[in-house]
């Protein structure tokens, strides 16, 4: 059986922060800027500068995952790399997204050239890296910090690759601690995995 990579979707394969950027611009006349690592306290309404408040955000959230994601596009060299990666080990999406929009998620990942299975998630994603893994030999590949640590307390066995695939929030989010690696760009994290993963057999 193949080894198994297992990862997130957003600031990942696809790019996030921008897409959202423009949807929230273009469809609710909200202004997203990242003066920190923070959606909620980063938008104001552009009619009068008012900050969006709090409770307002998962509306905000599931508008863009309904009506938005056919904005993103992959992330530099995720699409040829993963391809690649595909030949020699299985790849799947393990996403923070409501269920009720992961099949417009799975179209457009195979839209841009992915057709690879995708898992809906809420919350930590220790528990499901350790179920998706099972007895495989495995990476796990995300953007935020919290989830490392969940996949190190649940599946330590596991290789960690932290990457945040927007240049512009690289230097907002520090490593991940509880990462193996912090690795940002697909051309250099492929010999990484590949590395991790011959090393674990």
């Amino acid at each position: 059986m193949k080894p198994i990579l297992i990862l997130d979707c957003d600031e990942v394969i696809l790019e996030f922060a921008g897409p959202f950027a423009q949807w929230l611009r273009e469809a609710r006349d909200v202004e997203l800027k990242f003066d920190s690592f923070a959606l909620i306290g980063n938008m104001r309404h552009l009619s009068d500068g008012r900050p969006v408040d709090p409770a307002d955000f998962p509306a905000l959230l599931d508008g863009f995952f309904e009506h938005g994601q056919r904005l993103q596009q992959p992330a530099e060299g995720a699409v040829e790399v993963l391809t690649a990666l595909s030949k020699d080990f299985d790849l799947i999406v393990l996403t923070n997204i409501p269920a009720a929009w992961r099949d417009i998620r799975l179209e457009v990942l195979r839209e841009r050239g992915l057709d690879v299975p995708v898992h809906a998630n809420d919350g930590p994603k220790g528990r499901m890296v350790k179920e998706l893994a099972g007895d495989r030999r495995a990476v796990f590949v995300d953007d935020l910090p919290p989830h490392h640590s969940s996949a190190l307390k649940h599946a330590p066995e596991v290789g960690r690759l932290h990457m945040v695939a927007d240049a512009t929030l690289r230097g907002l989010i520090p490593a991940a601690p509880d990462a193996h690696v912090r690795i940002d760009r697909w051309d250099e994290a492929e010999g990484w995995i590949r590395d991790y993963l011959e090393r674990a057999a």
